[in-house]
């Protein structure tokens, strides 16, 4: 053994390739376009950040060097609400980031704010299926192409509105 050096780590637990981030299974794909379709119908039926009127970000469509961020209310890890559309807001990259600073450090502040600009019925969906996801029996079956048929027709139709 060599003195005053420091050894070579060889540990079995070390991997050498990298982690996949995104999955290559067929319903990663579809949950996937579900992302970018949701992300297309936000943004025409929030006309850009939620939260611009709250904290003069001036995230509107079209601006340069804004970018817009579908914000699920609800962890995308609930399967039972990742497509539904009124769980989801637009909001620009620096107000999500402003929420997500630390680990979610202001997610409080963030919801009571988002709380106050949204229907008292999307607010009401917003806290039961948020008091559900916390259930430990709770078991969904979701048809993610059903999903994803479901926000193209969507889409389709949020288009036609803003065509109108």
């Amino acid at each position: 053994m060599k003195r005053g050096g420091f050894l070579p780590r060889r540990t079995p637990l070390r991997s050498h390739t990298k982690l996949r981030v995104v999955g290559h299974s067929e319903v990663s794909e579809i949950k996937q376009r579900i992302q970018d379709l949701l992300r297309a119908i936000v943004i025409i039926r929030d006309g850009g950040c939620f939260l611009r009127e709250l904290r003069h970000c001036n995230g509107l469509p079209g601006i340069p060097g804004v970018v817009l961020q579908a914000d699920h209310l609800i962890t995308r890890a609930n399967s039972a609400t990742f497509a539904d559309l009124r769980l989801v807001v637009c909001v620009c990259r620096s107000c999500h980031a402003w929420k997500s600073l630390g680990g979610n450090l202001r997610k409080a502040q963030y919801d009571a704010r988002i709380k106050t600009l949204l229907s008292p019925e999307r607010v009401a969906l917003w806290e039961a299926c948020e008091a559900d996801s916390w259930r430990p029996t709770r078991k969904y079956g979701t048809d993610w192409r059903l999903a994803e048929l479901a926000l193209q027709s969507e889409l389709a139709k949020e288009k036609e509105g803003v065509v109108s």
